[in-house]
């Protein structure tokens, strides 16, 4: 939920204007309008009904009238404080005994659209700290990262992976109720989510929450790692991930989402490209250089179940294939190099080739058939990237399958 339109439309007899009953129409249960008649005309009220005290709602309202004046220029641009509701101004008939009518229009957005950003400030990663993450669409991406949301950021997580406060501040919106989604516009307003505050005025959103997936309440203070909830895959979504952004309204009331850096394993402040692999470091551990993810390079028999869990063999036949992966931390042409050699022989068989700058993972099968000497016995295999060494590992090979 971004901003929204609301009409509201009135035609009434002088008479009516002055009727006793107060009238509330509400967008989306959260900023409503209240026409309350008084001796002189109506007058015309503003809430935000679920806000906190540290909430602060951008509103444009504007009017239509026949027969009526208001007592302010219109239209008028202005923040509602809190969940306080606010007299904007009051509508007189012009004439007597004619027919009056009056046409409410209003847009309106979480937060101040007078606060700037702080540039400087470096955000952790959103989620459980013992999760790697794949950036599945970054900024600018072309599925749905453009426009107003052209600095939004996707993590892969999984459905129920848990998601974590990226930047301390006070919960000011939530959402859990919504249980439907998919890659249809029909869904964009179906995402579960929670908005948080900071101290200079943006707001994080964390959407596509679970149903009934959310942790926190409104007027919550949040630091830096709480749970906030789980991932899922309501609203406008391709499948489960966390759609993550921040924002701060602009005077036209539209969203700005803001580029925002990160602390990962590798950098202390980075800003993140679509299809880097990153995951969450202690403030005393120093960064890593490399450019794989060293933990997950494996040996396995068949590339596809390394593609789906992590296949980690130390054995094989000499009648099965063996396959090296390497996940890529950060998408881009590399050079990758094998040196085998069995452990009673100073023979050694070397290997490179080359990833492509959209690839993610890169794999190679070992082609063990071109081996010179018997292929039973200890065989350790050396994987360095770029002529940089990365991992060695120690497997075997039997005559048996």
């Amino acid at each position: 939920m971004r901003f929204w339109f609301f009409l509201v439309t009135f035609i009434f007899p002088l008479g009516l204007l002055y009727a006793n009953e107060p009238q509330s129409y509400c967008s989306m249960n959260r900023v409503c309008v209240d026409f309350v008649p008084s001796r002189n005309g109506v007058d015309v009220y503003f809430q935000n009904k679920i806000a906190t005290s540290a909430t602060e709602t951008s509103l444009l309202v504007d009017a239509i009238v026949k027969n009526m004046k208001s007592s302010k220029p219109l239209p008028i641009l202005t923040i509602l404080k809190g969940n306080k509701r606010k007299k904007l101004f009051q509508f007189k008939a012009t004439q007597s005994l004619k027919k009056a009518s009056y046409k409410i229009q209003y847009k309106w957005i979480l937060g101040n659209y007078k606060v700037t950003h702080n540039s400087h400030y470096i955000y952790e990663l959103p989620f459980d700290p013992k999760l790697k993450v794949r950036v599945f669409q970054g900024y600018h991406g072309k599925k749905t990262h453009t426009g107003d949301n052209r600095f939004s950021i996707d993590f892969g997580l999984k459905e129920d992976d848990l998601i974590t406060a990226a930047r301390p501040g006070t919960v000011i919106d939530t959402e859990e109720k919504n249980n439907e989604g998919g890659f249809d516009p029909k869904f964009k307003q179906s995402a579960n989510f929670v908005k948080i505050l900071h101290e200079d005025g943006t707001i994080a959103e964390y959407a596509h929450l679970r149903y009934m997936g959310v942790l926190v309440k409104r007027g919550q203070h949040v630091g830096t790692g709480t749970q906030l909830g789980y991932a899922g895959s309501t609203g406008y979504s391709e499948g489960p991930h966390l759609h993550f952004e921040v924002y701060q309204p602009t005077k036209s009331l539209r969203k700005k989402t803001i580029p925002t850096k990160f602390r990962t394993q590798s950098a202390d402040s980075e800003y993140l490209s679509e299809g880097a692999l990153v995951w969450r470091r202690e403030s005393f551990v120093p960064s890593e250089k490399k450019l794989v993810d060293v933990d997950q390079i494996h040996l396995c028999d068949n590339i596809d179940i390394v593609a789906a869990v992590n296949c980690n063999q130390t054995g094989f036949s000499k009648l099965s294939p063996i396959y090296i992966t390497l996940p890529i931390l950060r998408p881009d042409v590399y050079s990758f190099q094998l040196n085998l050699r069995k452990k009673d022989s100073s023979m050694i068989y070397e290997y490179t080739w080359e990833s492509k700058k959209e690839d993610w993972m890169s794999s190679f099968m070992i082609p063990i058939q071109d081996f010179q000497e018997p292929l039973e016995g200890d065989w350790i295999v050396s994987v360095s990237v770029n002529q940089n060494f990365q991992k060695k590992i120690e497997f075997q090979i039997t005559s048996l399958k």
